[in-house]
């Protein structure tokens, strides 16, 4: 079975514009099953009203999608987060709630997360055990 790799929204949101950014990842990403978090889906929706895109674009978006796993919440989650939260603002350095809930699906599933915004989920990689994977570039 392949492994898992949670991509963070900046990721994936790189991946779908094919963006300059994307190819360096595209490697570490080759032969792994592909997973987002839940509101990965939610913040790439947010972005398609915010810039008011067609729904032919809207359906590209969707479409691109089908190729993840998607992470949903469950009570497993939802004590990741809490644990995550609580250890993050313990300590002084809290965690933006999209972010948190992202770390939380990849600590929840054991899996790593790769993301461009190291620093968002550096808290979460010392305090809780996240396993953050850098990108090439970083």
């Amino acid at each position: 079975m392949n492994e898992t790799l949670l991509l963070d929204t900046d990721v994936a949101s790189f991946l779908f514009k094919n963006s300059p950014r994307a190819k360096p990842l595209r490697p570490v990403l080759k032969g792994k099953r592909l997973a987002l978090a839940f509101v990965s889906i939610a913040e790439l929706f947010k972005w398609t009203v915010k810039r008011g895109w067609s729904p032919s674009k809207v359906e590209q978006l969707e479409k691109s999608l089908r190729r993840y796993v998607i992470v949903p919440y469950d009570r497993d989650l939802a004590w990741a987060w809490a644990r995550l939260v609580a250890a993050c603002e313990a300590t002084g350095r809290p965690i933006a709630t999209s972010d948190a809930w992202i770390a939380a699906a990849a600590l929840r599933h054991d899996v790593p997360l790769l993301t461009n915004n190291l620093k968002h989920f550096e808290a979460a990689e010392s305090l809780c055990g996240l396993k953050l994977l850098r990108p090439p570039s970083a």
